[in-house]
């Protein structure tokens, strides 16, 4: 399967092609036709017609020097433009010579008296000039046209390497799983296996599978409806209750418009992860934490608060950067500017985040 990468590059190389043909087909016919008219207006009716078909063969070798001429300036993609200019000046030069050439050859060939013994070298230096000037404009029409192409083709280069540097991006911040939660679930389970509780480490573990197939099949690049980032967080939760059944107290309020809202998956992971680390397992107390999503016109509204730990706020205060490092930087690249998230301790030692990102839907 091609990649989108070389797919572009064809395409590219066939615009480039189409252009560069067209352009010198239809150059080619106004010469012809714009010379035509002017001979038509000196010459007699005779000589119009003699004269008509080694003007034709001159012109389709000049279609032929015109096109060697494009091939040679294509191949000049990424030097500098000196090299460019001095290039098309020199290719210029050789196919007026050619071209002149080919014109005398052919007239003196095809029609009987052309470029007889009163032809000399200064009426010969003279069409020179002239075709040298038209050469000239046509290299510079065709450098003109593959340097635009190739500037185009260069910035769908760069907006393609963005992309996947964006792609990657989020997917390294999408990844940034805690392993302190897998390390903790995991000891969790083994204590329950040690006390003999099978039916809550079957419990977990069915909830820790669920979680992790859930998440790791996300696509980092699409978002996912708030309805199912709200499932997924569930399901994280549900084993942190089983660890922290007397500690951790959950409640979600989510409006009833902003459940098909679009929203990066796994937003709120890091959030919720740092309720769990920093105050539940730090607190001798219930810790309640609560998520809050509303709709403000074009906005979407989420945060995520926990109510202050009991026993261990100074130690749980130390630890919420990395989380909230995390969220801000998944969010900027995805939405820029166009985003915004704070936090902070609340009067009652609480803590809470909240973001403000717009609002879509899939629909």
């Amino acid at each position: 399967m091609m990649t989108d990468a070389f797919v572009a590059e064809t395409e590219s190389t066939r615009l480039v092609r189409r252009t560069t043909t067209w352009f010198i087909l239809l150059f080619w016919f106004a010469q012809v036709t714009m010379l035509t008219i002017l001979r038509h207006l000196n010459l007699g009716e005779e000589e119009k017609l003699a004269f008509l078909l080694p003007r034709l063969c001159v012109t389709l070798i000049g279609v032929g020097i015109s096109f060697v001429i494009a091939d040679r300036l294509r191949r000049l993609a990424g030097r500098s433009m000196r090299v460019k200019i001095g290039t098309a000046a020199l290719l210029a030069l050789i196919g007026c010579l050619i071209h002149g050439g080919a014109n005398i050859a052919l007239f003196r060939l095809l029609v009987e008296g052309s470029y007889s013994e009163t032809f000399d070298a200064g009426m010969f230096l003279g069409a020179l000039l002239q075709w040298f000037w038209a050469y000239a404009a046509l290299c510079a029409l065709l450098l003109a046209i593959t340097s635009s192409l190739e500037l185009a083709d260069r910035e769908r280069r760069i907006a393609h390497l963005q992309r996947v540097a964006h792609t990657a991006q989020l997917r390294a911040l999408r990844y940034q799983l805690n392993p302190h939660f897998m390390f903790n679930t995991l000891n969790s389970i083994a204590s329950l296996i040690s006390r003999r509780d099978a039916e809550t480490a079957e419990l977990m573990v069915e909830n820790l599978a669920d979680f992790l197939r859930a998440g790791l099949s996300l696509d980092p690049q699409e978002d996912i409806p708030l309805a199912r980032e709200i499932e997924l967080q569930s399901l994280y939760l549900a084993i942190e209750t089983l660890r922290f059944p007397d500690r951790l107290k959950v409640e979600i309020d989510m409006s009833p418009d902003t459940a098909g809202a679009l929203v990066p998956g796994l937003i709120t992971q890091p959030l919720v992860e740092n309720v769990v680390r920093h105050a539940v397992a730090l607190s001798v107390e219930p810790v309640r934490l609560h998520i809050v999503a509303r709709r403000a016109g074009n906005r979407l509204h989420i945060s995520v608060h926990n109510s202050a730990a009991k026993g261990g706020t100074a130690s749980a205060s130390k630890g919420t950067g990395v989380g909230l490092a995390n969220v801000t930087d998944r969010l900027r690249a995805q939405f820029d500017t166009d985003c915004a998230i704070s936090s902070g301790r609340d009067e009652d030692g609480g803590f809470l985040v909240m973001i403000d990102i717009p609002f879509s839907t899939a629909g």
